[in-house]
């Protein structure tokens, strides 16, 4: 009788935990609808200008293996990098703050307002399942472990927290900055975790260190690491197993000076020249891409499609409010909330654009961050 009863609550519990995990999604969805507003979908200023001819636009289609991506990624995308944003927000955090008192709840919020703002921004597109499945699992997975976070973080780690941060604090905010940087490139279950769970045991205290605050961090941590290097691993068998590689090449049809200009550039391609209609050349994606751009242009070069697309998202932090330069139009804004100061404007771009866009509003004073690729 008592087996059965234990077998009973366990099932039990396993049930909530399910039931609970299921309503994640639900309920974060929910709270991002309602606390966002439908964006601005008037057609897109200079999105059709200077189109390619259309001929010629299909003999690259044709030609070229992988050419054009679909293009509500550009919208798709952005949700999986408001998590990398995240990491990256929270690394400048507890440089010199405590991790007790980051804004993890505000985080959670932010995930499902930016994914309601992108499944209004590409409701005009075939609905994208696998997009939309992987972005509500990872969601779930941002919104468990900052939960936990804030939990622990202001339970036992206030308990243990010192005026300054001890050796194994600062150990722990090079590893969240390391990791952030990571995430710019490479997806999060490549990041070596148990190498850093190793390093962070191997840490040595300095004099006037609390041992209670090291420990608990060494212990906390490593915990952490375990789990999350187990997780990865099984993300990374899964995907080995049910999944074709990541696509990590981006083309981009260009005109002006393009051969000379991608010419110094990193794993970068010249694959055709049409001559006055222009190049086509491939790089690699994420934020190497978004690095180089502000280059090219810089050198002359203006864009005609990328991933075979007229329109892109854009992101820029700034100090203050931005207005769209002509070219462009608004798609969201809001402070940072781990750093209010600092504000981030999503903008839809007309591709043939760029060239113009990105220079109006680095001389507004914004600082590009990301150009989502698809």
């Amino acid at each position: 009788m008592f087996l059965f009863r234990m077998i009973w609550r366990l099932i039990k519990a396993i049930v909530w935990v399910v039931l609970i995990v299921i309503l994640i999604p639900v309920v974060g969805l929910a709270y991002g609808f309602l606390t966002t507003s439908s964006p601005d979908t008037t057609p897109l200023p200079g999105v059709a200008d200077g189109a390619p001819p259309a001929e010629l636009a299909a003999k690259v289609r044709a030609e070229i293996a992988d050419y054009a991506r679909p293009e509500e990624s550009t919208y798709l995308t952005y949700p999986e990098w408001a998590i990398v944003y995240a990491a990256r927000e929270y690394a400048g955090f507890v440089r010199d703050g405590s991790e007790s008192d980051f804004p993890y709840w505000a985080y959670v919020g932010r995930f499902w307002q930016d994914y309601a703002v992108m499944i209004r921004a590409s409701s005009d597109y075939p609905f994208n399942f696998a997009n939309h499945q992987m972005l509500a699992v990872i969601g779930t997975s941002h919104t468990i472990e900052h939960v936990l976070q804030w939990a622990y973080e202001n339970t036992v780690g206030r308990a243990t927290r010192t005026d300054g941060k001890t050796e194994a604090d600062r150990y722990l905010a090079t590893v969240a900055a390391d990791y952030a940087a990571f995430l710019d490139q490479v997806p999060w279950y490549q990041y070596p975790y148990a190498q850093k769970r190793a390093g962070l045991f191997a840490v040595t205290p300095a004099a006037g260190d609390s041992s209670a605050r090291t420990t608990e961090r060494q212990w906390a941590f490593g915990t952490a690491y375990t789990v999350k290097q187990a997780y990865a691993d099984l993300i990374k068998a899964g995907l080995a197993a049910t999944s074709d590689p990541a696509l990590l090449d981006i083309h981009v049809w260009a005109k002006g000076p393009v051969g000379v200009a991608v010419r110094p550039e990193p794993d970068t391609l010249l694959e055709r020249d049409y001559g006055a209609d222009g190049a086509v050349f491939v790089t690699k994606r994420y934020q190497v891409f978004t690095d180089m751009i502000p280059r090219l242009i810089d050198k002359g070069v203006s864009f005609v499609e990328i991933g075979g697309n007229d329109e892109i998202l854009v992101t820029v932090l700034s100090d203050g409010p931005v207005t769209a330069p002509e070219g462009s139009r608004d798609l969201f804004a809001y402070a940072l909330p781990a750093s209010p100061g600092t504000h981030r404007t999503g903008l839809v771009v007309a591709v043939r654009r760029l060239h113009t866009v990105l220079p109006a509003l680095a001389a507004a004073g914004a600082r590009l961050e990301h150009v989502y690729d698809y």
